[in-house]
C-alpha cells in the first residue's frame, strides 16, 4: 500500500488544526492521519510534540507513533520522549530509536538510562535499540551487562542478545558472565556468545567449563586478560542464591545453561574443536536434552 503524498492540496494545515480540536476523537484521527504520512508530515512535528501532552491517552500514544515514523529527523524529539511520564510514549520512543539502527548512536547514553525504565517493555525496547546499534553500541556494554544481572528475565535475554549484536567489544563481558552465580545468567551469556559464531572462539574454554557443569563453571579460573571492566561480585548472600529458574520444557536452569553452552560451541564451529572431548563426554553420559545438544555440536564442529 502506497503512503499518501503531499500534493497541491496539502492536508497538513487541516490536520494540524484538527490536533487542537476540542474533540478527543478528532485529535486522535488527526494524529493517526499524520502518522500515515510518515516523514512527509515532518512539518507537523511541533504540533505532534504538543500532542504528546494531550489529556487523552490515545491521542498521546498516536502522536508518539506518528513521530516515531519520521525517521532520523525525529531523533532529538525521540530522546526527549524517553523521559515522558506516559509509558506508552516512552515505548514508542525506544521502538522508533531501534528502527533507526546506527543512526541512533547519539541517543546511546539516553538508551542506557532507559534500561532502568520502570516499564519492563520500555526497558526491553531500549536493550533492543542498543543492540541495533551494532558495534557502534560498544559504550553501552556496561549498562547492558548490568541489565543482564537484573530480575527482569525478558530484559536479561534481550540485553544478552544486544551484547552479541555489538560483537567483539562485548565478548569479554559475556565471558565474565559465564562465571556468574546464577545459571540463568550463565546460560544467557552462552546463548549470546553462540550468536556471535566463529568470532567468539576465545570463549571456547569458558564454554567448555559451563558444559561440564556448575562446579567447573564457577571455579576460580583467571578472568580473560581482555576484560575491559570488572564485573561486580554481589556481597549480599541473597544475591548469591538467585531463584533456580527452569527452562520452558521443565529442564532445570543448570541443565539449560549447559545445553546453551553446547549449542554455542556448535555455532562457533571448527574453531571450537578443543571442546570436542567435553562434548563427546556429554554426548555419551549426559541426560537429554544436553546429550542431543552435544551430539549436534559435534557434527557442527567436525563437519559432514
Amino acid at each position: 500500500m502506497q503512503q499518501p503524498s503531499a500534493t497541491a492540496d496539502d492536508p497538513l494545515p487541516d490536520l494540524v488544526r484538527a490536533l487542537r480540536n476540542a474533540s478527543a476523537a478528532v485529535r486522535f484521527r488527526a494524529a493517526k492521519d499524520l502518522g500515515r504520512l510518515g516523514w512527509l508530515a515532518r512539518e507537523a512535528m511541533p504540533a505532534l510534540v504538543h500532542a504528546l501532552d494531550d489529556e487523552d491517552a490515545k491521542v498521546r500514544e498516536t502522536a508518539a507513533h506518528a513521530i516515531g515514523g519520521m525517521g532520523p529527523e525525529a531523533l532529538t524529539v525521540l530522546v526527549r520522549m524517553l523521559e515522558h511520564h506516559d509509558k506508552y510514549v516512552r515505548r514508542h520512543a525506544v521502538w522508533a530509536l531501534g528502527k533507526l539502527g546506527p543512526l541512533a548512536r547519539p541517543a546511546l547514553p539516553d538508551l542506557c538510562r532507559s534500561l532502568k525504565d520502570p516499564d519492563p517493555r520500555a526497558a526491553s525496547g531500549a536493550a533492543q535499540a542498543l543492540g541495533n546499534l551494532g558495534a557502534d553500541g560498544a559504550d553501552g556494554v556496561p549498562a547492558l551487562a548490568e541489565a543482564m544481572r537484573g530480575t527482569n528475565i525478558v530484559l536479561c535475554r534481550l540485553a544478552s542478545k544486544a551484547l552479541s549484536q555489538i560483537g567483539p567489544p562485548a565478548l569479554a563481558t559475556l565471558i565474565a558472565h559465564l562465571q556468574h552465580a546464577d545459571p540463568f545468567v550463565r546460560g544467557e551469556s552462552a546463548l549470546a556468545i553462540g550468536w556471535m559464531g566463529a568470532p567468539a572462539r576465545s570463549a571456547v574454554p569458558f564454554l567448555a567449563k559451563v558444559l561440564r557443569g556448575a562446579e567447573a563453571a564457577l571455579s576460580h579460573t583467571p578472568a580473560p586478560t581482555v576484560t575491559p571492566t570488572a564485573i561486580p561480585v554481589p556481597t549480599d548472600s541473597a544475591a548469591l542464591t538467585p531463584p533456580q529458574l527452569n527452562g520452558p520444557d521443565g529442564t532445570s536452569a543448570e541443565v539449560t545453561c549447559r545445553v546453551y553452552a553446547a549449542q554455542a560451541l556448535g555455532r562457533i564451529g571448527p574453531a571450537a574443536s578443543a571442546a570436542l572431548p567435553d562434548l563427546r563426554d556429554a554426548a555419551r553420559h549426559a541426560p537429554e536434552p544436553l546429550c542431543a545438544a552435544a551430539q549436534q555440536a559435534i557434527r557442527q564442529i567436525q563437519g559432514p
